[in-house]
């Protein structure tokens, strides 16, 4: 299969997957709004927040619940709002990663958590100012 065919065969997958809208773009990409989910490791800790309209923008993501357990970001009343929700239960969080050469050398950032309404498929990525939270905390199971 040639480079070319092994592309449009990925971007045909991705783009069976649901997609799931950014209602205010991720900062640093504003043309960049919707993407899919794709699990990477199959007991879905590790996927990648893939562009479905950006060939190769990708962002390694893990929900935060198997390295941080004490992770519980306050989401603000306007992102609340944005993603048309009432009750934080509604939510998924998912973590950016930074990968190193090891997991043990692998970094989360905590300060920019991404929050996905499950069933209406919109998101938002919060940035938490002034919270003293690490831009890259090691990423190790807990």
């Amino acid at each position: 299969m040639s480079p070319a065919s092994a592309q449009l065969m990925e971007r045909a997958e991705v783009t069976d997957l649901p997609v799931i809208e950014f209602v205010s773009p991720m900062p640093g990409f504003p043309s960049c709004k919707e993407f899919v989910l794709v699990r990477l490791h199959e007991e879905g800790v590790l996927y990648a927040l893939t562009s479905v309209d950006h060939d190769g923008l990708r962002f390694l993501v893990v929900p935060p619940d198997p390295f941080f357990s004490d992770y519980y970001p306050e989401i603000d009343d306007e992102s609340m709002a944005l993603l048309g929700v009432k009750d934080t239960s509604e939510l998924i969080l998912m973590l950016v990663v930074t990968p190193g050469d090891t997991v043990g050398a692998s970094t989360a950032n905590l300060m920019a958590p991404i929050v996905l309404h499950e069933k209406s498929r919109q998101a938002v990525q919060l940035i938490l100012n002034g919270t003293g939270l690490p831009v890259r905390a090691p990423l190790l199971p807990i």
